[in-house]
């Protein structure tokens, strides 16, 4: 039986934005140090690598969770809605809402950097001359603004196909055989140009990724705790067995960008999971799971200002990353580990802070909230 997921906020829903910006910022302070234990400049042991092997999975995990849940709730909605008269008008002012509230924040957050980077400290590559710290370094935030606007056409022609589920399931196994074939046999160039193809194939996996999550909001997983702990055992253990045997390019193919098919599939396991319970928060509103589930729906939504500034600033934390780890990695695999959590995760604190008092507050004085 299909469903729309309810407009009310799915505190799992939000508390899974949650784990998988978690999951993005762990990865981005670990991700010098499982470059280095696979390409032969750190003799990492078989368990710091395997480790590290799991955290590398989380940087395309968190990503294409975003992606699910945006499907997740706006594709079914606009293919429910694509029957009712005055369709297109609505869903242009609905898109045109969405977009300016993506631009406002990078707006917002560019004016800061470059008021931080004049007038306090100098931030690398922020500047009125040049673009990459707003082109390349925020492409997570440009193709999902396409996204958006593209779900006018997305809703409208899901409801016109016969089997839009089917049409999905082709463009995944399509997607991800092109995707083994970069991550296992032509990798290309570290640095790629934004319309190479390898690097296009990334925006066409987020793409499914957002298509999947429609499909997720029109059906319900039977089982999807069982699958999601059986994936998620499938990739320790494969990360594992690359790990003790020496496999580093194996273990660099497993989690290779947006191309990883074990981050993809523990994500879609996790949405499913998660949309699976979308009435879990009837708890009275004094017992503490309500407390947990309310302060959890007030940070989610600031997820895409850290995302923003994580990218933007990140001259100024990775060098306190990478000092903090190093430093920690004298003490041992487990110091170097805990360290790095303890940064990431009080990083992200910060960063959902600062946000949840400065951005959405200028969002909903600009009604965008």
């Amino acid at each position: 039986m299909s469903h729309v997921p309810s407009h009310s906020r799915n505190p799992r829903i939000e508390a899974l934005r949650l784990v998988a910006i978690a999951g993005i910022a762990l990865f981005h302070t670990f991700q010098p140090w499982f470059s280095a234990a696979t390409d032969g400049s750190w003799a990492a042991g078989p368990l710091i690598t395997w480790a590290l092997g799991c955290v590398s999975l989380l940087g395309a995990y968190g990503n294409h969770v975003f992606f699910l849940i945006s499907g997740l709730f706006l594709v079914p909605r606009a293919a429910q809605a694509s029957t009712t008269a005055g369709y297109w008008p609505d869903q242009v002012r609905k898109t045109g809402r969405r977009a300016l509230t993506i631009l406002a924040s990078v707006a917002l957050y560019a004016l800061v950097a470059l008021a931080v980077s004049t007038w306090v400290v100098p931030v690398e590559g922020v500047s009125l001359h040049e673009a990459g710290w707003l082109v390349g370094g925020l492409e997570f935030v440009w193709l999902y603004l396409v996204f958006v606007a593209l779900v006018p056409l997305v809703g409208w022609t899901w409801r016109c196909m016969r089997r839009p589920h089917a049409a999905v399931f082709v463009l995944v196994s399509m997607a991800f055989a092109l995707n083994a074939y970069i991550a296992f046999l032509s990798p290309g160039e570290v640095d790629r140009g934004l319309l190479e193809w390898r690097k296009l194939m990334s925006a066409a996996s987020y793409l499914v990724a957002f298509l999947v999550g429609g499909v997720l909001g029109e059906t319900q997983s039977r089982r999807p705790a069982r699958a999601l702990a059986a994936c998620a055992a499938v990739a320790v253990v494969v990360e594992g067995a690359a790990a003790f045997m020496g496999s580093s390019d194996v273990l660099v193919a497993l989690s290779f960008k947006s191309t990883s098919a074990l981050s993809f599939a523990l994500a879609v396991l996790s949405v499913a999971y998660a949309a699976r319970s979308a009435d879990a928060a009837t708890a009275p509103a004094s017992t503490p799971t309500n407390h947990a589930a309310a302060l959890t729906c007030r940070a989610a939504p600031c997820v895409l200002g850290f995302y923003l500034a994580q990218s933007i600033f990140s001259p100024l934390w990775r060098p306190l990353a990478d000092a903090l780890t190093q430093a920690a990695a004298a003490g041992g695999d487990v110091a170097l580990l805990v360290a790095g959590t303890a940064f990431s995760l009080a990083l992200l604190a910060v960063m959902l802070l600062t946000d949840a008092l400065v951005r959405l507050p200028l969002l909903r004085w600009l009604g965008l909230a």
